[in-house]
């Protein structure tokens, strides 16, 4: 029988999609565990995709505490330790992850945590199959910063050397006294002066999948990004209604456009799978380009399912000095600093150097 947790219990996550198949085609395929960890009180949170023997060894001194199921179907499967059957606590609500990366992980992560009061987990094991061999956990795993609660904390990156208006956080591109729509048939700029319209013509490429548009008051020029096919930066002088093709984006697919008076620069960041593409384009035709792979942007993939879906798209807000200030949120309906699950990044549009800025996980 198990005894009752204690607060130092060390918390081990193992995670097997399917058991290994045994002779006996009858049985539950299984998963074999031995638990090496004298002296220290453990608790074993077991995942599987459903129908699986967990066959678990401890060695002498091992204290295992609890055992914890969940996964698909955790009412499929079954615990044994040292050939004695064991109930556990099913807890179907855990999600089945093979890696410690990933909105669902951050889930299970939140859950096990909060559940024995701990700021981390010990370890964790994922395997779509299991091995022959049973799975050893015999160590802590210390050097994983993914495994603790709030392991971005400490990545937090230095902003003493930012331009002023990065260091000041703003939300949002300034879009005071204007709205913009833009689709296939062209551009819709409502203003005080009242609402124009500026269709497309056919001297440019016709417009195929609208991403996004800003607009610059004080030349009264609008700038429009397509993607799919070719893609391109399309300018529209508002006062002339004319257009012009500023870019071709030679099949880069963008998602997000900004403006800098200052530098006559468009930046924009990309979409899909590459939010951290992200290029500028000068109006005297100069360019730069950077990627920066998901994975090397902190905390990002805590706000989707990495590995099945696109990343939230990198929403730029301000460009000064070669620096880029830019927001992820978990919600798309949400905008920084309105969401309560986000990510802020400033880049350098040159280097590469990207640093955290400030996060959110309510």
């Amino acid at each position: 029988m198990c005894t009752p947790v204690r607060a130092e219990v060390e918390v081990h996550v193992i995670a097997i999609g399917k058991g290994r198949q045994t002779d006996d085609f009858y049985a539950l395929p299984e998963s074999r565990v031995l638990v090496d960890r004298p002296d220290a009180d453990v608790a074993l949170v077991l995942l599987d995709g459903g129908e699986t023997h967990w066959r678990i060894e401890t060695t002498p001194e091992t204290r295992l505490v609890e055992v914890i199921r969940g996964g698909r179907e955790t009412g499929n499967s079954r615990v044994t330790l040292s050939g004695i059957p064991m109930v556990g606590v099913a807890t179907p609500d855990l999600p089945l992850v093979y890696k410690p990366v990933g909105v669902h992980f951050r889930a299970l992560l939140t859950s096990l945590t909060r559940r024995f009061g701990t700021d981390r987990i010990a370890s964790f094991h994922g395997m779509h199959r299991a091995g022959s061999a049973p799975l050893r956990v015999d160590r802590l795993d210390t050097g994983a910063a993914a495994l603790s609660h709030d392991y971005l904390a400490t990545q937090i990156g230095r902003t003493d050397d930012l331009p002023a208006a990065l260091r000041d956080r703003p939300g949002a591109t300034d879009t005071v006294g204007h709205t913009l729509t833009f689709d296939q048939s062209g551009i819709t700029l409502t203003d005080p002066t009242g609402v124009r319209h500026f269709p497309v013509p056919d001297t440019v490429p016709p417009v195929l999948l609208p991403a996004a548009s800003v607009h610059d008051p004080a030349s009264g020029m609008i700038y429009a990004l397509t993607y799919g096919g070719v893609g391109y930066i399309y300018g529209v002088d508002g006062r002339t209604g004319a257009w012009r093709v500023v870019a071709a984006l030679d099949d880069y697919d963008a998602s997000g456009l900004i403006f800098d008076p200052a530098t006559q620069t468009l930046i924009t960041t990309g979409a899909f799978s590459r939010p951290g593409d992200i290029r500028t384009f000068s109006l005297d035709g100069a360019r730069t380009q950077v990627f920066v792979p998901t994975t090397r942007l902190p905390g990002l993939t805590d706000l989707f399912d990495y590995g099945n879906e696109h990343s939230p798209p990198l929403r730029p807000h301000l460009y000064r000095d070669g620096w880029l200030l830019a927001s992820a949120t978990a919600d798309p309906a949400q905008a920084y600093p309105d969401a309560t699950r986000f990510r802020l990044y400033a880049f350098h549009t040159t280097t590469g150097e990207v640093r955290l800025l400030a996060y959110g996980d309510d």
